[in-house]
């Protein structure tokens, strides 16, 4: 298409060239402002109608397809006032120039003018739209008219209207013959087969016989098959024929006819022959092509010019868009649209209310009829913020708005090019301010430059002795550079290119000369003209001073560097530290002879090797991810491994190493005196730390032996007693006994658990707890430890969630808080223990170790105390950290009370302040499950099924003597094994055990490996140790494995024999 239309572009170009428009209101072209000189390329470029009207004598401008409209008015309209061309038109044509002036856009469909064109009147019609057009300025200075000759299709639709009513009065006459008026008259035998005759009315060749070949005569080879199609569907139907297509016209060209034909049938109903008529309808088709055209070409031309449709009918609530208007609302092409739900619904909240305004005002009786306004949409569908200009007339019927129709334009580009624009000139201002350059703007044009600030604060210039002219710059380059500095801007300016830079000496104000470094860039025309250039000089004499001093002392700095090159080579000979130079490879290339003093290597032996070949094999993985981590540029700085020395001994070696143009630079120091020092100092600080652990346990031996002694009494004298009213047949006294030695054996388990959690060895019995409940329990204890002088107050929250824990450690930890508290209250005061829920996050929980996130439950103790400092709040957790005097407390309250909350999933914190009290607040998990209801110990009897047998390996005589007589009264089979060697050889016999019970601390093998090689054996067996603690253990995670569980030392009976049930999945009953 490009090809077919540059012809007709020429022509036109050709025109605007020829013409002297200096002669026309416009004046010369190379005045014309950029948006005019833009206008007219478009249009020249356009293969559709266009004009242009410019400046205040609309001065009409147009391009080739619009040439061809103007008849013989062309070429003389070229240039002229639009109102001596149209002279005719003008009163009709004043008020849509007045509309498009006013930046509100005209849309004219079918519009009738009558017109001169080629000497004489004649009846045209013409669609067209007239677009305001702006100024640089953003001013309205013209209007850009698309158009389109519609006369041949109004002409068409008149003609065929007119022929429509002349079939309608005639169909009556000719009904029974063709149904339609005949320009041709044919008849066909009842197959068609042969056309028997026909009158061609001169468009047609005349057939007077029949002829059998009348299709390939009259019907072009392309459209036979779909014409055999339709007269067999006719002849099939006995139905009347009626199809338009082409046909071959009497002088070979190619039309459309419309052609009909009814059956003739005989008495029978068989079809004798059929009789038609044939309609040239060749220019009605071209009509019809040359109307879809037209409107593709508004079509397109309102694409190209970016417009959207819009037609409302307000009386019947109608809204009718087209898709680009549609697209401006963010929905999609085809979406049904109303004026509620898809104009007023897509308007931006801000703009709303003006719109609609704008929207009414056009459609009141008493308005100028022209809607023309700016708004903002939201996208219904996209959601996207857009800018839109819209345009349209309103029109009228007896004095009420029936129509508003017009277009739409985005104007988002324009906006935010706007805002661009302003902030770019602000910026741009502001730069040109703060700059220490002088920026200059020379139109080349006129030869006039404009200068900013700095030339007179930086260069010393006044204003008064400034030129505007080119001339005046050059006349301050120095002499010597003044004919290369012209020359090479005016080699650019000349040329194609649009950079220029040069280095010179400009002179000042004062009359001396700066070094300077000046920029520009050139700006062109669209024939590539050169026509303003802008550029920035900067002021480097400093830099260049700098230079000149740097030249002159740069011998100097020779010798200097040769002098330090010598330093550096005695350094690298003397120093004690190993240096070296190896490739990013980890290969070395030279090392100084530090090296073979401490590893005995020479440089050649170790030139080329990698370091991997000297490395500890167990360094290997961090020297090989230290090199990559220098392959990746980044520096090493002590870093430690191992090297080999000669004589085969390994030395410790800290590396600070840095990688430089594919070489590494270390520098690397001999560390292995340190690490023997500090594996020393660990052995000390262990020692040190054993031995304040033991002068603990022997301060806490006193008390302890005295406790046992007092449990031991009760225990021995209560079995020497019974020993004696056994012997003695007496009974009266025997449960008094039982229950005092009871008593104390209890006791003295309280009194390991206590050791344990010291040790850090317990095992928990964690499960959900009330500690409501706990508190409670506990209360009465309390109250007599504290004593009279201590007030003990509750403040517990009945709704506080069951927290997860152990509820004898918790109440051991209560009583430890509380006798804290107590001595530190000695002239007495108030100590007050609560309970609340709390959620915490990270914020709540930070300075806890280890802290999760969530829910937990609160128990606190608050006293009125002394109160703690920040110091020692800080170590009050640590074990043997006490403020209390020699002798009176070991350190290990708190740190045991702390190893419980962590044991637990929990926390603990301190708060305290010297003289107002302390609070310790343990947090603990909140249980998702209901607390278990506390029971008193009951007997429990459980018998075992026939056969089941049980192997026990303890071996303390006593304790495996008591299991087993468990285990055989209640009808267990029973093996006994003293060690874990003795309990494997069983085992290899693959005895039938259904439950292995074994102690976890055995010589030899312990409990937890002989258990594994039993169920290496049976997989299935149910194991259950017994144990005085659990080895580190947390809630005896990690130790336990499906089928196993585990009962603490000393344990009830009772309870030993309910867990034999449990796991074996008995269900015991009350004896």
């Amino acid at each position: 298409m490009a090809a077919d239309q540059e012809p007709e572009a020429a022509s036109m170009r050709a025109a605007f060239r020829s013409l002297d428009w200096s002669r026309t209101p416009l004046g010369p072209r190379a005045d014309w402002p950029a948006a005019l000189r833009t206008t007219v390329e478009i249009m020249l470029a356009s293969r559709f109608a266009m004009c242009a009207a410019w400046g205040p004598e609309l001065t009409f401008l147009y391009n080739d397809a619009y040439a061809e409209m103007l008849g013989a008015r062309h070429p003389d309209a070229l240039g002229r006032p639009m109102r001596t061309v149209w002279p005719e038109l003008w009163d009709q044509l004043t008020p849509l120039i007045e509309a498009a002036m006013a930046d509100r856009p005209v849309l004219e469909r079918d519009r009738y003018f009558r017109m001169t064109r080629n000497g004489v009147p004649e009846d045209t019609w013409w669609s067209f739209s007239y677009s305001a057009l702006r100024d640089d300025d953003g001013a309205v200075a013209g209007f850009l008219d698309v158009a389109l000759d519609v006369t041949d299709k109004v002409r068409n639709e008149l003609r065929l209207a007119a022929e429509s009513e002349q079939l309608r009065a005639s169909e009556t006459r000719f009904r029974a013959l063709v149904g339609a008026r005949a320009d041709a008259i044919y008849r066909m035998s009842p197959d068609w087969s042969e056309l028997l005759s026909l009158d061609g009315a001169g468009f047609l060749a005349d057939a007077r016989r029949p002829a059998a070949d009348w299709v390939a005569t009259y019907i072009p080879a392309e459209d036979q098959a779909v014409v055999r199609a339709q007269f067999d569907a006719a002849v099939a139907a006995r139905a009347p024929f009626e199809l338009e297509h082409r046909f071959r016209h009497v002088d070979g060209s190619i039309g459309w006819i419309q052609s009909r034909a009814v059956p003739i049938l005989d008495a029978a109903g068989a079809i004798v022959e059929w009789f038609g008529s044939a309609v040239d309808v060749t220019r009605d088709h071209e009509s019809r092509a040359a109307l879809a055209s037209s409107r593709e070409q508004l079509e397109l031309a309102t694409r190209a010019a970016q417009l959207g449709r819009f037609d409302y009918w307000p009386q019947r609530d109608l809204l009718e868009w087209d898709d680009r208007c549609r697209a401006l609302f963010g929905l999609s092409p085809g979406t049904t649209v109303s004026y509620a739900g898809s104009f007023v619904a897509g308007l931006h909240p801000d703009d709303r209310e003006q719109a609609v305004a704008a929207v009414a005002a056009a459609l009141a009786p008493d308005s100028s009829r022209r809607f023309d306004t700016e708004y903002r949409t939201i996208g219904i569908e996209d959601g996207i913020e857009r800018h839109v200009h819209a345009q349209g007339l309103a029109f009228f019927e007896r004095g009420v708005a029936v129509r508003l129709i017009g277009m739409v334009r985005d104007v988002t580009a324009d906006r935010r090019g706007d805002a661009a624009l302003r902030q770019t000139e602000e910026r741009l201002r502001l730069a040109v301010r703060a700059t220490n350059d002088a920026i200059w703007d020379w139109d080349l044009v006129c030869d006039h430059v404009l200068w900013n600030e700095a030339l007179t604060t930086g260069y010393g210039h006044r204003p008064v002795d400034l030129r505007t002219d080119g001339a005046w710059w050059l006349e301050r380059v120095h002499p010597d550079d003044r004919a290369r500095i012209h020359a090479d801007i005016h080699a650019v300016i000349a040329g194609s290119g649009s950079d220029w830079g040069a280095e010179y000496r400009f002179q000042r104000g004062d009359g001396g000369y700066a070094d300077v470094r000046d920029r520009g860039y050139v700006i062109r025309d669209a024939a590539g003209r050169a026509v303003r250039m802008i550029g920035a000089m900067l002021d480097q004499t400093e830099r260049k001073e700098v230079e000149r001093s740097l030249e002159r002392t740069k011998e100097g700095l020779e010798v200097a560097v040769a002098e330090r090159t010598r330093e550096r080579d005695q350094m690298w000979r003397i120093t004690p530290d190993l240096l070296c130079v190896a490739g990013i490879d980890g290969r070395v290339r030279e090392t100084n002879p530090a090296w073979t003093e401490v590893l005995g290597w020479q440089a050649s032996e170790m030139a080329g090797r990698s370091f991997l070949d000297f490395v500890h094999p167990d360094d290997q993985a961090a020297t090989v991810a230290a090199l990559a981590a220098m392959r990746a540029g980044e520096s090493v700085f002590g870093f430690e491994n191992r090297y080999r020395a000669r004589d085969g001994q390994y030395r410790w070696f800290s590396w600070n190493a840095v990688p430089r143009d594919a070489l590494i630079y270390a520098v690397v120091r001999d560390v292995t005196a340190a690490h023997a020092q500090a594996e020393a100092l660990a052995k000390a600080e262990e020692q040190l730390r054993q031995s304040q652990k033991m002068e603990a346990v022997g301060q806490l031996t006193g008390g302890i032996a005295h406790d046992f002694n007092n449990m031991l009494t009760g225990v021995i004298g209560s079995l020497e007693l019974l020993r004696r009213y056994v012997a003695e047949g007496r009974s009266d006294r025997v449960d008094r006994y039982i229950d005092a030695a009871t008593s104390s054996a209890q006791r003295a388990a309280g009194l390991t658990q206590r050791l344990l959690a010291f040790s850090r060895r317990q095992s928990l019995d964690v499960q959900a707890v009330d500690v409501n409940r706990v508190v409670l329990g506990v209360e009465e204890l309390l109250r007599r430890t504290l004593g009279e002088h201590i007030a003990l107050t509750l403040g517990l929250d009945p709704a506080v969630w069951h927290a997860t824990t152990d509820a004898n450690q918790l109440e051991s930890a209560l009583l430890n808080l509380a006798i804290n508290a107590r001595d530190a209250m000695p002239a007495g005061g108030t100590l007050t223990i609560a309970t609340a829920a709390a959620t915490l996050d990270a914020a709540a929980g930070a300075g806890m170790a280890e802290f999760a996130p969530g829910d937990y439950v609160a128990v606190s103790v608050s006293d009125t105390g002394t109160g703690m400092a920040a110091e020692v709040i800080a170590k009050a957790f640590d074990p043997f950290f006490t403020t209390k005097p020699i002798g009176q407390g070991t350190g290990l309250g708190l740190s045991m009370i702390y190893g419980f909350a962590r044991q637990t999933g929990g926390h603990a914190r301190i708060a305290s302040t010297l003289g107002e009290g302390s609070t310790v607040t343990l947090y603990l998990p909140r249980a998702r499950e209901a607390a278990r209801p506390s029971t008193e110990p009951r007997a429990i009897g459980v018998r075992a099924r026939a056969g089941e047998q049980v192997m026990v390996v303890e071996d303390d005589p006593a304790v495996r003597m008591l299991v087993v007589d468990v285990l055989e009264g209640l009808g267990y089979g029973v093996l006994q094994a003293v060690d874990g060697q003795e309990a494997v050889a069983l085992l290899e016999r693959r005895p039938p055990i259904a439950l292995l019970v074994s102690d976890v601390g055995l010589p030899g093998l312990n409990g937890r490996q002989v258990a594994a090689r039993a169920r290496a054996q049976m997989p299935e067996l149910k194991v259950l140790f017994v144990t005085g603690y659990a080895e580190e253990a947390l809630v005896r995670s990690g130790f336990l494995d499906p089928g196993m569980d585990m009962i603490a030392k000393p344990f009830d009976i009772d309870a030993l024999a309910a867990k034999i049930a449990s796991m074996l999945g008995h269900h015991p009953v009350d004896a």
